[in-house]
Parts: structure tokens; C-alpha cells; sequence
């Protein structure tokens, strides 16, 4: 059943404070190409980065400094995950493998195999023991987390996945695909139980709250849309955007939530209210990427142009 509620769209037009709630502390000239993907510890000790350069580089947060610089893709890198305890960094790539990496070591631990196209996305189960990758070949796979071998080809659709993210609990799981289609699923079977259509261009980005009980997806029709993740009833949609969003993320407390557009700006959300807080700027390009560290008060950004930007709440407001 294609669940396809009209409402009215919430109006994003009014403006936050001319007073700005979160500024820039750094920037990173962190690579040679787009960075597509960002990923940060638990702890908020590193940032994670993935680039068309084809390598995949870990930063210190505190200071911008590089750790480690990763190559082992031979093709652009599209997707980041770091495992629950942060043991483990997974990076898909246009090569349609899967590298799986360990701090402090250069060379992969293992390379996932078996996708026949470009790998778009990846992530991890809550409990880390999978891993979940989507792919232009129209699946998603698990893989053992353990030794990298292929669990299941769990679901096959019907075109190219763009994005895919886990419930908290790990039971659901939620794809976005090449037809605007987004498919709420059981991450077990595979079975895909709603169909959501309403977006009218590619759905790029996908989350889901802390809580589990919210999924937001992020288009190139500059949507940002809010649905009930339990029965994939539409609930709002913002006007978010002058261009494609790239990127959603919740912070850790699910009262904030970060939208990153090729409009070169990343905006913070209430998610109370749903009322637009602040507008970054600074970046030059196309934002690809943003998400909080565990604070919730500091967000890394990534951009076409190869920069990573770090972001804090200014203290007055924290």
C-alpha cells in the first residue's frame, strides 16, 4: 500500500535570530576531491572522512590534525559507518566493495566482495554484529561484522538504492531508492512492509530519531519530510532548502536535527517545534554531509570542494 497523506507543508520561511547560535572553530583542507561521507566516534574523539579522491581519512577532532589516511578503494568512497563500539570503520565505494578497517591499522581487515555496481551506502546493526550495504545493483546485503563474509542478499528492489538506515532496535530497516520511493522493512526477512511515495526528485539522505519512533528523509526537490516510522504515515514536510538536500541528521537527544544542501548551507532544526534554529554558512560548495558528535553540541560538515568544517554551539546557549 502506497501511504501518501496530504498536509500542509510547514512554513520554513521565517527566518532564525540574525544573532547565530553556532559558529565556525575550524576548518579542514582534509582532501583532494568531494567528501561524501562523514562519520564520528562515540566518544567524539575523530572525525571520519570519505572522498572521491578514493581514500578514506581519520582526523583528530580536537585539533584538525590527521591520524590516519586509509587507501584501499580503487574507486571513489560514497559511504561511512563506524561500528557501536567504534572497533570497526566500514567504507562502500564506487569499486562496489566493501573495505573494513580498524583504527591504528592501514591495511583493510577485510574487503567485502559481491556487489555488482557502486556501493552507496553502509551502516552497522546497533549491536554491531551486521553489516548492512545498498547498492546501484538494487540490493541490500548483510555481512558478518566478525570476519566480513556475506550473511544474506536480504532485499532486491526494483532500482538503485540511494540511501538505507537502521532502527535503533535494529528491527526495521529503511531504504530510499533511484524511483523516489522510500520502503520501510524488516531488517530480519527483508520483507518490505510500506511503500512511501512523495517526494518528487531522489531521495538522498535518511534518519531516524533516537527514540525510533520519527523517520525523516531529505530530497533533491529541497523537501525535508517527517513520517511515523511504525506504519509509515506521513506526518509534515519543511520547505527546507533552495537546493537539494544532501544530508539528515539527529542529534543524540533527538532535539536537534541538521539538514547539509548543495545550497552550500547546513540548517539546525527544533524538533520540538520544528522551527528552524540557524543557518550555517561558510562553506563554498555543496554540503554532502553533516552530523552531531555525542555532545550534541558540535557538528562536522563535509563539502564538494573537499573541506570539513567543525561547528559549536556558542556556550551562552548550550
Amino acid at each position: 500500500m502506497h501511504v501518501v497523506i496530504r498536509a500542509a507543508a510547514v512554513n520554513s520561511s521565517t527566518e532564525p535570530s540574525s544573532r547565530h547560535l553556532w559558529h565556525c572553530t575550524q576548518t579542514i583542507n582534509a582532501h583532494d576531491s568531494w567528501i561524501r561521507s562523514i562519520a564520528v566516534d562515540s566518544q567524539g574523539h575523530y572525525i571520519i572522512s570519505g572522498s572521491g579522491d578514493r581514500s578514506v581519512k581519520v582526523w583528530h577532532l580536537a585539533n584538525g590534525t590527521c591520524h590516519q589516511a586509509l587507501q584501499g578503494h580503487s574507486g571513489w568512497v560514497r559511504a561511512l559507518a563506524i561500528s557501536p563500539d567504534d572497533s570497526l570503520i566500514a567504507s562502500g565505494g564506487n569499486d562496489n566493495t566493501v573495505c573494513l578497517w580498524q583504527l591504528n591499522q592501514d591495511r583493510p581487515l577485510a574487503i567485502l566482495k559481491g556487489h555488482t555496481d557502486s556501493v552507496r551506502t553502509v551502516t552497522f546493526s546497533p549491536d554491531g554484529q551486521w553489516i548492512y550495504t545498498g547498492s546501484q545493483d538494487k540490493t541490500v546485503r548483510r555481512w558478518s561484522a566478525a570476519n566480513g563474509t556475506l550473511q544474506t542478499t536480504l532485499i532486491t528492489h526494483q532500482h538503485w538504492i540511494r540511501a538505507l538506515v537502521l532502527s535503533p532496535n535494529g528491527r526495521t530497516l529503511v531504504t530510499s531508492t533511484q524511483d523516489q520511493e522510500i520502503n520501510i522493512c524488516d531488517a530480519a526477512t527483508g520483507q518490505v512492509k510500506h511503500h512511501l511515495q512523495r517526494h518528487e526528485d531522489d531521495i538522498v539522505g535518511l534518519a531516524i530519531s533516537p527514540d525510533g519512533e520519527l523517520l525523516v528523509s531529505g530530497g533533491a526537490d529541497q523537501k525535508v519530510m517527517f513520517w511515523r516510522l511504525r506504519d509509515g504515515r506521513f506526518l509534515a514536510e519543511l520547505d527546507a532548502h533552495s537546493g537539494g538536500v544532501n544530508s539528515v541528521s539527529f542529534s543524540g537527544d533527538g532535539k536537534l536535527l541538521a539538514t547539509a544542501s548543495r545550497d552550500r548551507t547546513i540548517r539546525i532544526w527544533n524538533m520540538t517545534t520544528r522551527k528552524l534554529l540557524d543557518v550555517l554558512e561558510g562553506h563554498e560548495s555543496g554540503v554532502w554531509s553533516a552530523v552531531f558528535t555525542p555532545d550534541h553540541r558540535t557538528l562536522i560538515s563535509g563539502d564538494w570542494a573537499g573541506k570539513i568544517r567543525c561547528w559549536q554551539l556558542r556556550q551562552s546557549e548550550s
